[in-house]
């Protein structure tokens, strides 16, 4: 285990999030994988970024942030795409942190450019620097857990692809979402054998009541979804 990993682990750190439209949740189960921007720019597929213009500098890259999503980011990408509403946020392995090549910002990447974007365990350990200045300063308070870096919008760049093997569930919003998710992915598209179990996770999209909740040290609730039997039900 190298010293990233390590040290998430000490921290308490249980998994990596994702953020897609869930239009796209079908492409990443059929072909067994989370590509990066730049890749799926270059192929023939259809392709709706959360992003279109990357202005972290690394479209080579796969955005996450630790154990919650980076909810604020995710408000202004729901309000700037309204033709697709429906998204969903992708549970990820947490030993990712130790892949060759993974790169760390204490707060949003695309400030700046992509200005504080490195690599290292010295670029993993600034996320829980005791003050971070992105948008405005922030400062870890006695209730902030070690988990969570001081700037919710702290982003860990991953290089693609990831494997769908290190997708260990897809969280929705409420529990109409989790089975309109099922319905179209089990029952119309058959890829029930490599769906990863759905839950349900109001908070996580809510900036501010997440915001609130991590920092005081509480984790939100959330709960696995079980299948009705069909959508009328």
């Amino acid at each position: 285990m190298n010293a990233i990993r390590a040290e998430a682990q000490r921290r308490g750190i249980t998994r990596l999030c994702h953020f897609t439209k869930s239009a796209n949740l079908a492409h990443i189960l059929a072909t067994g994988e989370i590509r990066d921007a730049a890749t799926l720019r270059a192929s023939t597929e259809g392709f709706r970024p959360t992003d279109p213009e990357r202005l972290d500098g690394h479209p080579d890259k796969i955005n996450c942030s630790i154990e919650y999503p980076n909810t604020w980011y995710l408000d202004r990408a729901m309000a700037e795409d309204p033709h697709f509403k429906e998204w969903v946020i992708l549970d990820l392995d947490p030993a990712l942190l130790g892949l060759p090549g993974a790169m760390f910002c204490p707060y949003n990447a695309a400030r700046g450019r992509g200005r504080d974007v490195n690599s290292g365990f010295a670029a993993f350990m600034a996320l829980f620097d005791a003050t971070v200045s992105g948008n405005a300063i922030r400062v870890r308070s006695a209730e902030h857990p070690d988990w969570w870096p001081t700037d919710d919008q702290a982003e860990v760049l991953l290089p693609g692809p990831v494997s769908l093997s290190c997708v260990r569930g897809v969280i929705v919003k409420d529990a109409a979402q989790a089975q309109l998710e099922h319905y179209r992915l089990t029952l119309h598209l058959e890829m029930d054998a490599v769906l990863p179990p759905l839950v349900i996770a109001p908070d996580l999209f809510d900036k501010r009541r997440l915001s609130r909740t991590v920092r005081a040290g509480r984790r939100p609730a959330e709960r696995p979804f079980v299948a009705k039997s069909s959508l009328a039900e």
